[in-house]
């Protein structure tokens, strides 16, 4: 929001009460002589009027540009400080400020000035990863069978790498990264009015659910975030067969890496009204993104998406999902506006039942010892094996955020670094490590 204030020029009021005693004077009778044209009134010019002063985005990474709009009437003048200058005649401007600068805009006229502010924020970020540690980091990929090795610093590619049969223009295996789409989408439908995220299936999506005490209960959130507190299913043959689903915890106790994006699935085909929920998917994140590679290659028997695992694409497109991801996290995101951000963060928020868990991404946020140990004994020691050795890993920055499938498909986003990095592996390749490769990577020079 700008910031305002009003300085009059003395000359001009006087003018003004000059102007008012000369219409007393004259008394109505006409035979004065005019000051302004004849008229015999003096008209003591308004002050500008700023109707707007605004940056769009409001927070950017380094060496990115802001755009600084505004809106003014009634100035003969226009100047905006911080090296900016003269702009008269203008309603916009680029800027790309070194770090976190208020920009004040001045509107003057011959009685006086106003002005008004607007700040853009710049995210100090670290430097890129070192030649060495791109490189021990690829070297390390390709010899535990990487296909692909993607790194973005700050929207540019500073590294891209194909081997053991992996190439540029080849759709790869995302397995369960393919919950990342899942789980946007999730916040999308909620932003779009579909349903309210606390808002239990049973109500307007899964009335099957209505008479089970617990089913009943189990929200959109719950299914998002692996908290449904359904029976762990596997080998369905569609998302039909999810709706008998014993409840055996309490929703929202309990986190158990399950079938929840599929049932997912099926609660936002009855939303959706007619809609196929991949043509929903396109519309909303694919076509936006330009993620033309998307492809799903893992159906269930009933032709339905696997929406926990069944997605493909190239890494340049996956790293477009990372790199919006990244940019939304940071404030400096300018394409296409797919959600509130006030909706987009709660994707990357865990829950009670599981804090390093969001709506299907992983996160680093530290775990209680005894929740932990829970997590563990419900999901065959996944935390464990999957996001402690990040969570105690002190190279790994505090915001980092990942999306994992079997056999080493990963994206990671970390804002503070300005990184996206995306790597996959062949199926049945069970070697990969995720601290050997990012210690690698975020090795300090």
């Amino acid at each position: 929001m700008s910031r305002r204030r009003q300085t009059r020029n003395p000359l001009g009021l006087i003018l003004g009460f000059l102007a008012l005693s000369g219409l007393a004077a004259c008394g109505g009778g006409g035979g004065g002589e005019a000051l302004g044209g004849g008229s015999g009134v003096v008209v003591a010019v308004p002050l500008p009027q700023i109707a707007s002063f605004s940056a769009q985005p409001t927070t950017i990474a380094q060496g990115q540009s802001a755009t600084l709009s505004w809106s003014v009437s009634g100035a003969a003048s226009l100047s905006i400080d911080n090296g900016v200058g003269d702009v008269t005649g203008a309603s916009s401007r680029s800027v790309s400020p070194a770090a976190t600068t208020t920009y004040v805009l001045t509107a003057s006229n011959a009685t006086g000035s106003v002005t008004a502010s607007a700040a853009v924020t710049v995210n100090p970020q670290g430097p890129p990863p070192t030649q060495s540690a791109l490189q021990a980091a690829r070297t390390y990929s390709a010899s535990v069978g990487g296909q692909t090795f993607l790194v973005m610093h700050n929207g540019q590619i500073i590294d891209e790498a194909y081997a053991n049969g992996g190439a540029a223009d080849r759709v790869q295996l995302l397995a369960s990264g393919t919950k990342g789409f899942t789980g946007l989408i999730g916040a999308i439908g909620a932003a779009d009015g579909l349903y309210a995220l606390d808002e239990p299936v049973s109500q307007r999506a899964l009335p099957e659910w209505s008479a089970d005490a617990r089913k009943s209960q189990i929200t959109f959130r719950h299914l998002l975030t692996m908290t449904s507190g359904l029976e762990e299913l596997n080998d369905l043959a569609g998302w039909l067969d999810y709706l008998p689903a014993r409840a055996i915890n309490p929703p929202g106790d309990v986190f158990v890496y399950s079938g929840d994006p599929n049932i997912f699935g099926l609660a936002l085909e009855r939303r959706l009204g007619g809609e196929r929920v991949l043509d929903y998917f396109n519309r909303k994140l694919f076509t936006p993104l330009d993620m033309a590679s998307v492809r799903w290659g893992t159906n269930f028997a009933d032709g339905r998406p696997q929406l926990s695992g069944g997605a493909y694409a190239t890494a340049r497109d996956w790293a477009k999902f990372g790199e919006f991801v990244r940019r939304t996290l940071d404030g400096s995101w300018t394409g296409a506006a797919l959600l509130p951000r006030s909706v987009f963060d709660q994707v990357l928020q865990g829950t009670r039942a599981h804090p390093a868990y969001g709506f299907y991404w992983w996160l680093k946020e530290p775990v209680p010892a005894a929740l932990a140990a829970t997590i563990d004994a419900n999901n065959k020691n996944q935390f464990t094996r999957q996001i402690k050795p990040i969570i105690d890993e002190p190279l790994v920055p505090d915001d980092f955020v990942m999306l994992a499938g079997a056999y080493g498909q990963r994206v990671y986003v970390i804002p503070s670094r300005g990184l996206t990095v995306v790597r996959n592996g062949p199926v049945n390749e069970n070697r990969f490590d995720d601290r050997e490769l990012l210690t690698r990577l975020l090795a300090p020079p």
